[in-house]
């Protein structure tokens, strides 16, 4: 299947399903669709970084050595639908330890912007909670940082994740 095709044909859960099953545990094609989320077009990057969500949803082992990559592009002005989508991967994938200090930084720096799209920041949530499952040290800034972000953000998206974080982190010792 060539995947830029399929993607270019328009932004159709059918196109997504489509090469989502063709790259199955095809590293040969997660690695086309990955140069796509890294150096392709605005487009290209949105409706690869899409796919790879939904690959890593499915697969979540599958995208473990590109981790590195995919948080370098958190600090580019990509759109915000590619930042989304890489954050959502990182709720499914698994994280390498070498970059959990990484990961952990960026999504509380995410939480803590109010002026982060709502869907990232929810995601957001969920990684960062994970970091918080391996490192229980972090539970207290965590519960800070969930405080005010149910101080200042009334979207049920983002409340709805804060406040079961909020019941998990009640469960760590201050």
């Amino acid at each position: 299947m060539d995947i830029a095709t399929t993607l270019a044909e328009g932004r159709i859960k059918q196109n997504i399903d489509r090469v989502r099953e063709s790259i199955g545990s095809n590293t040969a094609q997660l690695t086309l669709l990955m140069h796509m989320v890294l150096r392709g077009t605005d487009r290209e990057q949105q409706m690869a970084s899409w796919v790879l969500s939904e690959v890593c949803d499915d697969r979540p082992e599958l995208a473990k050595s590109w981790t590195g990559q995919m948080l370098s592009l958190l600090d580019e002005p990509l759109h915000q639908g590619t930042h989304r989508n890489i954050i959502r991967s990182f709720q499914f994938m698994e994280l390498p330890q070498r970059h959990h200090g990484m990961i952990t930084d960026k999504m509380m720096a995410i939480l803590a912007d109010p002026y982060q799209p709502i869907a990232s920041r929810a995601y957001a949530i969920t990684v960062a909670m994970r970091m918080v499952q391996l490192y229980p040290e972090l539970a207290t800034e965590m519960k800070l940082l969930i405080a005010e972000v149910l101080r200042v953000d009334p979207d049920p998206a983002v409340r709805s994740r804060a406040i079961k974080a909020r019941k998990k982190l009640e469960r760590f010792r201050s």
